[in-house]
């Protein structure tokens, strides 16, 4: 799992972000071309890509670290 910060802000911004929300994954700055290619929306936007590059679902809204891992399990379970 890998996270865009799509505005760029301050990296201990995002540190102290992912601690509060137990985030383990990484989170790469400067994300505003990648929100651009992704045709994102609103903000956050949480995409589940393939290894193919192909968007396989997505939400808007961060409903939490136990919300990601179901969604996340469910598509694995689901490609098998």
């Amino acid at each position: 799992m890998l996270s865009v910060n799509a505005w760029d802000e301050d990296p201990d911004v995002l540190k102290q972000f992912a601690e509060n929300h137990k985030l383990k994954q990484k989170i790469l700055l400067f994300g505003e071309k990648t929100g651009d290619a992704y045709g994102i929306i609103g903000v956050p936007t949480v995409l589940w890509i393939n290894r193919e590059g192909t968007v396989v679902d997505a939400e808007i809204d961060f409903k939490g670290r136990e919300s990601l891992d179901r969604k996340t399990q469910s598509l694995l379970s689901s490609s098998r």
